[in-house]
């Protein structure tokens, strides 16, 4: 299995202290692209009509994954965002400490974290979160849904998984 590319563009919209993929990038996971370099990526973006789904795996791992890292104060950017390939996630609930137990308002680690172990490669979600104190709450507060929304081989079953959660 070839490894995953994990990028992000930094929108430089936080403390790049408390940026989640910045630590990552410290770390060697992630790598840091300015937008017009996205490719063909598989990007996250809240916004997106469509879910990210395990049938996205072969896209990742041809192209990578990308996180948009900006503010959840100033969504415009990502509601206007075009890119060829977005998805975006099932509800999930954070636990990051700025948002603990909030549905839907993730860092964009946990999102990255989501996106990879929906897709299957959960050996580097867990490695992703296992950076941070607060990571194993993150995979522990969703450990169902996860499994489940992984399992899903349609936009309309996953909207039913959903459902069932939430």
């Amino acid at each position: 299995m070839r490894s995953v590319v994990i990028r992000f563009v930094y929108y430089g919209e936080d403390d790049p202290k408390k940026s989640t993929m910045k630590k990552l990038q410290r770390l060697g996971l992630a790598g840091q692209i300015p937008e017009n370099r996205i490719g063909c990526s598989v990007v996250l973006n809240p916004f997106a009509e469509l879910y990210i789904l395990k049938s996205d795996k072969a896209a990742i791992e041809r192209c990578g994954l990308c996180a948009l890292d900006g503010s959840w104060s100033n969504p415009g950017r990502l509601e206007r965002g075009i890119y060829r390939r977005q998805r975006k996630l099932p509800t999930l609930l954070a636990a990051n400490p700025v948002n603990y137990g909030k549905p839907n308002v993730l860092s964009s680690a946990e999102a990255v974290c989501a996106a990879l172990y929906i897709t299957g490669y959960t050996e580097l979600a867990e490695q992703v979160m296992s950076k941070f104190n607060w990571g194993h709450s993150f995979l522990s507060l969703n450990a169902e849904p996860l499994a489940e929304y992984a399992t899903a081989g349609s936009q309309e079953q996953l909207h039913v998984m959903i459902e069932s959660y939430f």
